[in-house]
C-alpha cells in the first residue's frame, strides 16, 4: 500500500541521515586545526568537504545511487583522510568488473569504510594500509576492505564496549532497501 511505501521511505531517509556526523565535526577540527597553523591544505580540504557535503544532502534522495557516484563520495571521503593521515596512510583501492549502469543504494559502503578508519587507522601508531575491492560480477557487487588491527590492551575490550549504529544501520538499510 501507499502507506507501507511511504513509512518504508520514511525510514531509509532516518537511516541515511544517522550516517556519522562524528565524520563532519572530525573534519571540520581538523580544517580548524590547519587554518590556526595557515596549512596550505585548508581549502582543498574545505572543498573535498564541501563536495563530500553536496553529494549526502542532494545527491542521495532516491532509494538507488549510481555506483560510480557511490564510488566518487568514497574517494572523496578517503582523499579527506589522506590528508587528515598524511604519508601515514596508504589506501589500495581496486575496481574490477563493469560498474557503468549498476545501483546501489546510497551512502550503503560508507559506514564500512568510516569504521576501517575507526577501529583501524585512528587506533594505530605508525603506516596504516587499508585495502578496499569493489568487484562487479554477474550483476552482483563483491565489496572488501581491511584495516590494521591495534594491538590489543591489557583488559578485554568487551568489558567496556557500547556497539555504534554503523552496521546496524546498514542492516537495516539492507533488508529495507533489497526486499523482494
Amino acid at each position: 500500500t501507499d502507506l507501507e511505501k511511504a513509512k518504508l521511505e520514511t525510514e531509509l531517509l532516518f537511516l541515511r541521515t544517522q550516517i556519522s556526523p562524528h565524520f563532519f565535526f572530525n573534519t571540520l577540527n581538523n580544517i580548524y586545526s590547519l587554518a590556526l597553523e595557515n596549512s596550505k591544505k585548508t581549502p582543498k580540504i574545505i572543498l573535498k568537504l564541501s563536495e563530500l557535503m553536496r553529494y549526502f544532502l542532494y545527491d542521495t534522495k532516491k532509494n538507488k545511487q549510481s555506483l560510480e557516484k557511490e564510488i566518487m563520495s568514497i574517494q572523496n571521503y578517503l582523499d579527506l583522510e589522506r590528508m587528515r593521515f598524511d604519508e601515514n596512510l596508504i589506501v589500495n583501492m581496486n575496481i574490477s568488473g563493469d560498474i557503468k549502469n549498476k545501483k546501489i543504494a546510497p551512502m550503503l559502503l560508507l559506514s564500512f569504510i568510516e569504521n576501517a578508519f575507526k577501529h583501524g587507522a585512528n587506533k594505530n601508531i605508525g603506516s596504516i594500509i587499508i585495502d578496499i575491492d569493489f568487484k562487479v560480477e554477474n550483476n552482483f557487487l563483491y565489496f572488501t576492505i581491511s584495516n590494521p588491527i591495534p594491538a590489543k590492551p591489557h583488559h578485554s575490550q568487551q568489558d567496556n564496549y557500547t556497539g555504534g549504529i554503523g552496521l546496524e544501520n546498514v542492516k537495516k538499510r539492507l533488508a529495507l532497501g533489497y526486499r523482494k
